[in-house]
């Protein structure tokens, strides 16, 4: 019986630890639909509250310190690789634009779920345009971009490009 779940990849694989931030982010999207039906069902239970604090806590520290790995790591790189694909060098610069918009919805939808849990009654949920933006997102990068950056990378490179993400992570808690 696997308890723990498969671990999450390390920085040594940073497009393997990209995608599993995609999984988490779909996971957290799935949820954040069933909260209406379950605040109809149960109202503000204390298992709303830890559901929409972790929700919280993840799109308000891990998704921007993931769309900037992704915006000053992989996505320079990328562009900097010969063998990248033309085709999709606009696509690529049009995903950090995507990052602006979904940071946009987000502060729309977290101060929704603020005031769920600190109101403690039913309310609309911002819901869209943040999901679906999300896994629309989440489809291109998964589809199109990763599998190339995999095939483009050697282990060297990713282990380069990986430490570069710890630095600029740590960088932030020192300056925060």
């Amino acid at each position: 019986m696997d308890l723990l779940g498969e671990p999450a990849p390390s920085f040594d694989d940073p497009v393997g630890l990209l995608l599993a931030c995609h999984q988490r982010i779909q996971q957290h999207c799935d949820i954040l639909e069933r909260i209406p039906s379950y605040v109809d069902q149960k109202g503000v239970d204390e298992e709303l509250r830890a559901a929409v604090t972790r929700i919280l806590r993840y799109f308000d520290l891990a998704g921007p310190a993931h769309h900037a790995d992704e915006e000053l790591v992989l996505f320079p790189w990328l562009l900097q690789q010969p063998g990248f694909p033309s085709a999709l060098r606009a696509p690529l610069r049009n995903l950090a634009e995507q990052h602006r918009l979904l940071e946009a919805a987000w502060q729309d939808l977290a101060g929704d779920l603020h005031s769920l849990i600190a109101l403690e009654k039913p309310m609309p949920l911002r819901l869209e345009p943040f999901v679906s933006m999300n896994r629309a997102h989440i489809a291109l990068e998964n589809a199109e971009m990763f599998p190339v950056a995999r095939e483009l990378l050697d282990a060297d490179t990713a282990k380069i490009l990986g430490m570069t993400m710890v630095q600029r992570r740590r960088e932030m808690e020192v300056a925060v």
